[in-house]
């Protein structure tokens, strides 16, 4: 019964950031970025999900964009940030893509952009699993490996970095 509450409290905290992104296209006829953070389990704001959603920020923030609007938040279900941004999407959606391959925490970020039309702009490939390099989505359907074995993941590449910086 629990996980049925969770999940529900997911889905509708999605309807709800998919309410705000609409809201902030409409209003400022721009492309919107959507940050969240691929954290397994319930528990999402740990502090781990919190370093890798503020090193996210922090790259997002380098890009140097002319920002009309932007809203941070955290809840139950994660950490969030948006962004209406004055750029193309496809330039945008380049941007974070190289953030997503190339930063050492990036397989943990999520970043959408979604565009004037409301559409959500894909990669041209899907996404690896952390631990296996396999298809992400297989992995997490077919729960391939524990949330204890995610998380341990997680937490040594973020005590990995942290130790770099």
């Amino acid at each position: 019964m629990k996980s049925i509450n969770w999940l529900n409290k997911v889905l509708q905290n999605r309807e709800l950031r998919q309410k705000k992104q609409w809201e902030l296209i409409k209003r400022h006829n721009s492309p919107v970025l959507s940050l969240t953070i691929n954290m397994p389990g319930a528990i999402k704001n740990s502090s781990d999900a919190k370093f890798i959603y503020d090193e996210a920020v922090k790259e997002i923030e380098r890009f140097g964009l002319r920002v009309y609007e932007k809203f941070f938040t955290c809840k139950d279900t994660g950490y969030e940030a948006l962004w209406a941004l004055h750029v193309d999407a496809k330039t945008l959606k380049n941007l974070t893509c190289k953030v997503e391959e190339n930063h050492p925490l990036g397989r943990f970020m999520d970043i959408d952009v979604i565009d004037k039309d409301k559409k959500i702009l894909s990669r041209n490939y899907s996404r690896k699993c952390y631990i296996c390099k396999d298809s992400a989505k297989i992995c997490a359907r077919s729960q391939k490996h524990s949330i204890d074995e995610l998380l341990s993941y997680i937490k040594k590449n973020v005590d990995d970095y942290k130790s770099s910086i």
